[in-house]
């Protein structure tokens, strides 16, 4: 069997492209061959993606289409010979992106436009989540399977014991409107003020815009001058680095399809404070403090219990470790090989 992998794009530091390519190494091990396209792929990916232009599938083949954002040549890759699995990871409201990226906003409206079509031609559907599958159900896919994402946390490095020091607070995510990282630095703002003075912030993620990145900085000058570091382009280890020097991971998401750092805290035993919203819910499953309040102020005391109650956050760790089973590797991997099974069969 032959299995081709289409991308809208692929990047160094994208979830999408890293699951992409753990899929490939599956493919490999399953004695599947086939290749890996996107419509646009940043230099750094060592020639993983080529261009579509150059995908050729034959008529036994399937094609797995992971669905984040447009689609460029969608019709053209859904006349394609083979079958069509698509597994749909969430695409962003565009009302969060419209002020800062216009143009990734037209994608991710566009990107959403196309899942109807997507759900009507495909002949198999898969999502990363339940919240993601409910959506495609909702357009009227007949059947949508879950397949978590294939997260590698060995490439992160070992997890050590926490460094000492200060308080430090961490956040990972894409520099983006939708995850909130204003309300992050202000609730650190205010754990900082009232509990803990030498407390640290990170903020690690690539910009969706200079001037949201250039915007969150000030923020941050402004509420707590130089306790609030913000890095981009880190390297796996340098991004297992700051996992293990933090003291607790602060999720403020107003929109998450799956949410991969949930998974990566909780590995270093992280203790994790998150809003419920989309997947984030089903993804901790229990193993976070998961606060839907409108005062920072609560957030602000739910990062110092975290930190400051042993019992809690042994209890959280426990919790975490538990969680972690969920999505072992192996576990995944069969239900990504059933997947492809069934639209192959289709």
């Amino acid at each position: 069997m032959k299995v081709h992998q289409v991308l809208s794009g692929a990047g160094p530091h994208d979830a999408i492209t890293s699951e992409a390519l753990a899929f490939r190494a599956r493919f490999s091990s399953w004695g599947w061959g086939g290749s890996d396209h996107a419509g646009q792929a940043v230099p750094g990916l060592n020639g993983a993606f080529t261009p579509l232009s150059e995908l050729r599938p034959g008529p036994d083949d399937v094609l797995l289409l992971h669905h984040s954002a447009w689609t460029p040549r969608l019709q053209e890759l859904l006349a394609l010979p083979g079958r069509k699995l698509v597994l749909y990871h969430n695409i962003t409201p565009a009302t969060w992106l419209w002020d800062d990226s216009p143009i990734v906003a037209a994608q991710c409206h566009v990107g959403r436009e196309q899942l109807q079509t997507l759900v009507r031609a495909a002949d198999a559907m898969a999502a990363d989540s339940d919240f993601n599958a409910a959506e495609l159900e909702a357009l009227g896919a007949a059947r949508t399977r879950v397949i978590p994402l294939l997260i590698d946390l060995e490439r992160l490095g070992p997890k050590g014991p926490p460094a000492p020091g200060p308080p430090t607070i961490l956040f990972v995510g894409r520099l983006s409107p939708h995850k909130r990282q204003d309300e992050v630095i202000r609730a650190f703002a205010l754990y900082r003020r009232h509990r803990a003075p030498d407390a640290r912030l990170t903020l690690v993620g690539d910009p969706l815009a200079n001037s949201y990145a250039e915007h969150l900085r000030r923020l941050g000058d402004e509420l707590a001058p130089r306790a609030v570091r913000i890095e981009s382009g880190l390297e796996p280890s340098e991004l297992g680095e700051r996992y293990r020097s933090a003291s607790a991971f602060l999720c403020l998401s107003e929109h998450e399809g799956f949410c991969i750092p949930l998974i990566e805290a909780f590995h270093f035993g992280l203790p994790v404070i998150a809003r419920p919203s989309g997947a984030i819910p089903e993804t901790a499953s229990g193993a976070a403090l998961l606060v839907d309040d409108a005062d920072l102020g609560v957030v602000a005391e739910l990062l110092h219990l975290a930190i400051s109650d042993e019992h809690l956050r042994a209890e959280l760790a426990r919790r975490g470790r538990e969680r972690l089973t969920a999505f072992a590797p192996e576990r995944v991997a069969e239900r990504l090989m059933a997947a492809v099974e069934e639209a192959a069969a289709r």
